[in-house]
């Protein structure tokens, strides 16, 4: 259990008095457990284990039930007095109170203790936590018995069906992601899942599973490189190899409950690197064949990014915008909420549009069957294709959904702690989630021009762009964490217009990229990352 945590058992006969109490005079999260709660120890553990930066609830899907989940948050739940309209889950009397919200919790405590409607201290807590607006995230029980009753005979069947599980094969299930895409789901995590026992085992952490997927990525480049079929056969089948191995370190990290910043950070970033490294090997092996294809992968390179930073700072903006609550009167009997959701969506339709967003899971098959079947020239065709097919089918969604956003800000250090420019901030529009990418992209864009209109080496102007654009990605990952790159590195980098201009500067000179393809990359691979990776060192130390 987590050292930052407290457990409080409540009965019929506590209060919201006591509960208040517990949590107002600690300095600790407050876990609170109905008394005639029982789930499984690892479904607990999502409470207890996982790090919670947000009270959260422990709740199970089900038909009309008596808590409402949207959007990622306990929307709205009942009482012996109050009522939800549109229950979707059940609250099973588990709930973890976060000092991060300790105001808003501790004045909802308050306000609800000097009411006298009938019901649970816990369900009439959860109830007011709801109807404030307060932040309450769902962790979900699912795959194994569970129950909150007050007839012990029930309790005892649910603990007796609880017993004859498997918990190890339960831990594992609930280590795997549902949400990926449709080949990560019905194909990498299928075979991830054993590879993942195997790390279970032999009691590695996450971090090394990481590393090993990294030097397996790396490996499969260096066979790209070599040009030949089966060289290329050979870096195919690695590179799926990569991406199952890189499945295993969430996986451990969940199964073990060891996850750090540090961890996420290094598991994200050398995804990208490997991407871009593949791109960069499968242009080497054709130039080594006689034929440049430099180009269009600084341009695929460039296209991925603008395309990830916009999915990553788009979905954590709209999160917070359509998680967006007005407070309900807590002496209101029912919510009154009225559904108007749309039809929900076949099977075929849900995963078709996984698909159509073209995941790594997609993008990395495609690169290796597409490397086999035509060559470096065949994959620098159908990518592009399908990347253009895919952003024109997401970006539509995103600009119809942010047309209807109001104009001011949120989440303003997300966005101009990416910006790496000099001077003023991001003016106030709703589409501020599209302007890292788009800087991104024009930064881009310019190099790639530089590269056609002079005969530099592609090869070095290829390294300089990926080394840029993997700064961009360390500002994003820092930003993701509500953290800033220090100015020191940020001057170091020169800046936008700095870095454009000295490159510029360089070509019209007629000088060498050499210095400056090894000035950017010990800079933003090694200094910059060795500066991350220290400073979470000390902090998680």
């Amino acid at each position: 259990m987590a050292s930052n945590l407290r457990t409080l058992i409540a009965t019929d006969e506590t209060t919201v008095a006591e509960l208040l109490q517990s949590f107002e005079f600690a300095d600790q999260d407050l876990l609170i457990i109905d008394q005639n709660t029982v789930v499984t120890a690892p479904h607990m553990e999502l409470l207890t284990d996982y790090p919670r930066s947000v009270t959260t609830a422990l709740v199970a899907p089900t038909y009309h039930g008596d808590t409402r989940v949207s959007q990622d948050r306990i929307a709205s739940a009942s009482s012996a007095f109050h009522q939800v309209e549109n229950g979707n889950h059940s609250f099973l009397g588990v709930i973890r109170l976060s000092q991060n919200q300790r105001s808003e919790v501790i004045q909802v405590m308050k306000d609800i203790g000097q009411k006298e409607h009938e019901g649970l201290a816990i369900d009439l807590l959860l109830v007011g936590l709801t109807r404030a607006a307060v932040v309450v995230a769902p962790a979900s029980v699912v795959g194994a018995p569970y129950i909150r009753s007050n007839d012990q005979s029930l309790r005892a069947q649910t603990e007796a069906a609880i017993a004859s599980l498997h918990e190890p094969r339960l831990r594992l299930k609930l280590a795997n992601r549902a949400n990926d895409g449709f080949f990560s789901v019905f194909f990498l995590r299928k075979i991830s899942k054993i590879f993942t026992w195997v790390a279970v085992k032999l009691k590695m952490t996450p971090n090394q599973v990481t590393l090993i997927s990294f030097l397996v990525g790396l490996y499969s480049a260096y066979c790209f490189s070599k040009g030949s079929f089966w060289m290329i056969l050979s870096g195919a089948i690695l590179l799926q190899l990569s991406i199952i191995i890189d499945c295993v370190d969430g996986e451990l990290a969940r199964y073990t409950r060891r996850f750090s910043q540090l961890g996420a950070w290094l598991d994200a970033i050398t995804d990208r690197v490997k991407e871009y490294l593949v791109f960069f090997a499968l242009a080497y092996g054709a130039a080594r064949n006689g034929r440049d294809l430099w180009i269009v992968a600084m341009g695929m390179m460039v296209f991925q990014t603008f395309r990830h930073l916009s999915d990553y700072n788009f979905a954590r903006i709209n999160k917070v915008r359509t998680s967006y609550l007005a407070p309900i009167d807590f002496d209101q009997k029912s919510d009154n909420f009225l559904s108007l959701e749309k039809r929900k969506q076949t099977r075929l339709e849900y995963w078709s549009r996984k698909i159509l967003q073209f995941p790594i899971g997609e993008r990395w098959l495609v690169i290796s069957t597409a490397s086999v079947i035509g060559g470096a020239g065949f994959t620098f065709t159908v990518m592009p294709i399908l990347a253009l097919i895919s952003i024109s089918f997401v970006f539509r969604t995103r600009i119809v959904k942010t047309l209807t956003w109001p104009k001011e800000r949120v989440m303003k250090s997300l966005i101009d702690n990416q910006l790496d420019t000099v001077g003023g901030k991001n003016p106030n529009n709703r589409f501020d989630w599209l302007l890292p990418s788009l800087l991104r992209l024009i930064e881009g864009l310019f190099l790639i021009w530089l590269t056609l209109i002079t005969d530099i080496d592609r090869a070095h102007m290829f390294i300089i762009i990926f080394a840029i654009l993997f700064n961009h990605y360390d500002n994003l990952y820092r930003a993701l964490q509500s953290e800033k790159k220090p100015l020191w590195l940020s001057i170091a980098g020169g800046f936008i217009l700095g870095r454009a201009l000295a490159i510029t500067l360089t070509i019209w000179l007629g000088f060498s990229l050499l210095p400056l393809t090894i000035y950017l990359s010990t800079l933003f691979f090694a200094i910059s990352s060795a500066q991350w990776i220290l400073s979470h060192k000390t902090k998680e130390g």
